[in-house]
């Protein structure tokens, strides 16, 4: 009888470590994502001089690239990891809050649009603001060139006083999650992270491209 106890907990230790192992596979920067396949880290026998692109681009599907932002913003609002997930903007005496665990992300061919949740005390039941960047797409992309409208779309009581701010706080976020990505796709030839190299969007897929890195000279 204790034999076979032993042989069954063995076994239950074992199942239980494959369901760990299991479950870490399908994490990316930490985050679980819903269908881990379009991750595909760069060998790290593969040695990559600056310039060159791994093989394919990162295709995340939005949902994923969604789940994955809300952790990577927190990053550019300056929020600790335990801290609560709404950050506040000031300008002067005025305040603006963003709920960063409720941003959206939405991707067209070209397009990439960011969903900002908003609260104020003009807005008791709160807002959200739809910021849009023009981007390349995949079959012609443009870099990290990016534009956008001067005044995204949303409640003109916040637009009006926060467009810029918000712009560029959306920006920020878009870039810091291809940054990331890129850099955890794996490093280059002087193992540094990798960086992007273009960020295009397409049919509810946000593609990403690492690659290596340009160094000044005698960096």
């Amino acid at each position: 009888m204790t034999e076979r106890t032993e042989r069954s907990e063995g076994h239950e230790g074992t199942a239980k470590k494959g369901t760990a192992m299991a479950d870490r596979a399908r994490e990316v920067l930490g985050v679980a994502v819903r269908d881990p396949s379009w991750f595909r880290p760069l060998d790290p026998r593969v040695y990559l001089a600056a310039g060159a692109r791994t093989p394919q681009p990162l295709r995340v599907p939005t949902g994923d690239a969604q789940l994955i932002l809300h952790q990577t913003i927190r990053e550019v609002a300056g929020l600790p990891r335990d801290a609560s997930p709404e950050v506040v903007l000031t300008a002067g005496r005025s305040e603006l809050l963003v709920h960063t665990r409720g941003v959206g992300l939405a991707c067209a061919p070209g397009l990439v649009t960011m969903g900002l949740p908003v609260g104020c005390d003009q807005l008791p039941n709160g807002g959200s603001v739809q910021v849009p960047f023009a981007v390349g797409t995949e079959d012609a992309p443009t870099g990290l060139v990016m534009a956008a409208y001067s005044r995204p779309s949303g409640p003109g009581v916040v637009v009006d006083a926060w467009a810029e701010a918000l712009t560029a706080f959306a920006w920020s976020a878009l870039v810091h999650l291809a940054q990331s990505l890129c850099a955890a796709a794996g490093t280059d030839a002087t193992r540094r992270p990798l960086v992007p190299g273009y960020l295009s969007a397409g049919h509810d897929v946000l593609i990403v491209q690492p690659m290596a890195g340009h160094r000044p000279p005698g960096r």
